[in-house]
């Protein structure tokens, strides 16, 4: 004898607790969404996660739909329950298949009159489905830092004005999962005597720098109040161009002093990895956490949360710190590898502001 297995639903459970979230679009029975392959399930046990496997020989909008017994991606098993009208028998095929097939496609072709979609049960009913991590998303930013990143002030309390300018696209990957990434496009030019050698190691002590210093550093949480949290790593990496750059490196056979002005990073054959990922900071719009004119007071840095508020910490910016002291950062002392939750906040506001707007809701996004 055959098996009967019940389609999932928008709205089932997992076996260790959490729910199904999202289903397809356009098929539904009883007022809930047909879950399928690919729909994003929450696991109380595991957190954000989606269905894995389903029934090959039923497919709804290209995908198998899930049946009771499947499995989302942390492993635990998919539990129908909202539905008692559509099933497949038990393995999906066999000679009840097409019998099953005729009754789930009669079944939605009536329910298809019906425009709304359920939420999970603690939804109210008659409510739009949520659609959660449906896509990945991506923004190029190019603007002032000044007033959004940071405010800083100078040690008599007068505002400073700084001339950065933050260039660099965010792709945040909600629906495939991994890092986010953060790219900068860089232009090597050069002045003075400087082989093709030269650049290439520069370019390399450029990659290193980044690598070193800020990768694997942040990650970023991601908060949607209708689908749950799910966090990324952030990566930051960098491509050379001969046009269409963010930044222009100018490497000099000799310079005395490496410094980001506007969209220039100047720099010579001589510059250290350690110095390129200090520059590389401004290039993201991240201010100096330290104030050559702060003899008898320190400067004050302030940075905004990714909500856009100002943080309340107020970040201390001295003539000189060694890269000893507990509060040296690599935005302020020489050789220093340390970075603050404070040196992201950038991007989380720049992924909490692209998310809101595409996703229609609010986003909140955690730096840590």
């Amino acid at each position: 004898m055959t098996m009967s297995r019940m389609l999932i639903v928008v709205g089932d459970a997992l076996q260790t607790g959490g729910s199904v979230l999202t289903g397809s679009p356009h098929t539904d029975i009883e007022g809930r969404a047909v879950a399928r392959v690919g729909d994003r399930v929450i696991c109380s046990r595991h957190g954000p996660g989606s269905i894995v496997s389903g029934d090959s020989t039923l497919v709804i909008d290209g995908q198998p739909v899930a049946r009771d017994g499947d499995k989302a991606s942390c492993g635990c098993t998919l539990m129908a329950g909202k539905q008692q009208r559509a099933h497949v028998a038990g393995g999906g095929g066999g000679s009840g298949g097409g019998a099953a097939m005729a009754a789930v496609a009669s079944a939605a072709k009536m329910l298809l009159k019906k425009p709304q979609l359920q939420t999970p049960g603690f939804a109210p009913p008659g409510t739009q489905a949520p659609q959660c991590w449906v896509k990945d998303h991506s923004t190029q930013v190019s603007q002032s830092p000044d007033g959004r990143y940071f405010e800083g002030y100078a040690p008599d309390g007068a505002r400073y004005e700084y001339e950065l300018h933050a260039s660099f696209r965010v792709d945040v990957p909600l629906k495939s999962g991994g890092d986010i990434v953060v790219t900068s496009r860089f232009r090597v030019t050069t002045k003075g005597r400087v082989s093709a050698a030269q650049v290439a190691e520069a370019k390399q002590r450029l990659r290193d720098g980044i690598k070193r210093h800020w990768n694997n550093q942040f990650t970023i949480t991601v908060a949607d109040p209708q689908c749950g949290t799910r966090t990324f790593p952030v990566r930051y990496d960098i491509d050379f161009v001969d046009s269409g750059q963010d930044y222009s490196v100018l490497l000099h056979d000799v310079y005395e002093r490496e410094m980001v002005s506007d969209s220039v990073l100047y720099a010579s054959v001589d510059t250290t990895p350690w110095t390129y990922a200090h520059e590389y900071g401004h290039c993201l719009g991240l201010p100096d956490e330290y104030d050559d004119a702060a003899v008898a007071n320190d400067g004050i840095v302030k940075f905004f949360l990714p909500s856009g508020t100002l943080d309340t910490e107020e970040v201390h910016a001295p003539e000189f710190r060694e890269d000893s002291d507990p509060l040296a950062t690599i935005m302020s002392s020489v050789d220093c590898s340390v970075t603050r939750p404070r040196h992201c906040y950038n991007i989380g506001r720049e992924v909490q502001e692209l998310l809101t707007r595409e996703i229609a809701r609010e986003i909140t996004c955690t730096v840590s």
